[in-house]
């Protein structure tokens, strides 16, 4: 019966861990936002923290003949929502 109990409980504390806490933080700590070039959004990623103007943000970019390749975005501007929260990059892909 111990045994019973004590896999039932590694198992649930497990989950509990990894399945739901982890994904909590990472969703609440993350935030959504717009790659906008030339007045267009070209992508819209999930970030953990907001770059600085100016600085160079690494993009992986999902094309069909080329599976993963990453770019880069050089930010020139940040537009924030009334919340607070960072909502678009303004900046272009250097080549």
């Amino acid at each position: 019966m111990k045994k019973k109990t004590y896999k039932f409980k590694k198992r649930f504390f497990n989950w509990l861990l990894t399945g739901f806490l982890i994904d909590f933080v990472d969703q609440e700590l993350s935030f959504q936002i717009q790659l906008v070039q030339n007045g267009q959004t070209v992508l819209v990623c999930k970030m953990a923290t907001v770059p600085h103007i100016g600085s160079k943000v690494e993009v992986l970019v999902r094309d069909f003949p080329n599976p993963d390749i990453t770019k880069l975005f050089l930010v020139e501007d940040i537009i924030y929502s009334p919340y607070g929260a960072a909502n678009r990059l303004i900046g272009k892909y250097i080549e």
